[in-house]
């Protein structure tokens, strides 16, 4: 299994992904300001112990000046931002495993960059614990067994029962890169 410090540390990456695609999607606010905020969480990268982390697609996502990014880019971002909620559940911030349903406001709810502060943020994810082997094998067969048994290729359920498929899988596998294909 990997240890809970890589997986807070992958979860806390997918959460900045997360906050990219809503800095993307906010057309309230003036994109000079949206900018600044992109820019200023992608300068606190170190400070958060996951710069070394950040794989070269979240790294072109991340740099990406806001309003830049394709719909695939967009899409991306979200799908990796949904991944989050899966990390949360398995590091024990959220006490039920994420659905399709409930994950958009799950990252807001329980995610480990919280309010803001990065020193909190980083000691969140340095004191970070893993659930149980048990229950993480038990969320992964749940979701593989929901993936199998979704009668269409695009339904929401389904498509997120193989991403949280495979971010559980990756915290059980410790050879396993992150971005690596997961078996059917």
């Amino acid at each position: 299994m990997k240890n809970a410090l890589d997986v807070a540390r992958r979860c806390l990456v997918l959460e900045l992904l997360s906050q990219r695609e809503v800095l993307e999607a906010d057309e309230e606010t003036p994109l000079a300001d949206r900018e600044k905020g992109r820019a200023a969480w992608v300068a606190r990268e170190a400070d958060l112990g996951v710069a070394s982390v950040v794989t070269a697609e979240e790294r072109a996502l991340l740099d990406k000046p806001v309003g830049a990014l394709t719909e695939e880019d967009r899409d991306d971002a979200h799908g990796r931002g949904l991944g989050a909620t899966v990390l949360l559940w398995a590091l024990g911030r959220a006490t039920a495993r994420p659905t399709f349903a409930d994950a958009e406001d799950m990252i807001a709810d329980h995610g480990l960059l919280g309010d803001g502060s990065v020193a909190k943020a980083r000691a969140s994810a340095e004191s970070a614990t893993l659930r149980s082997e048990k229950e993480l094998d038990e969320a992964l067969g749940a979701y593989l067994r929901l993936r199998g048994k979704a009668k269409e290729v695009d339904d929401p359920e389904r498509l997120f029962a193989g991403l949280a498929a495979h971010h559980l899988t990756w915290v059980m596998d410790d050879a396993m890169g992150f971005d690596d294909d997961l078996e059917d």
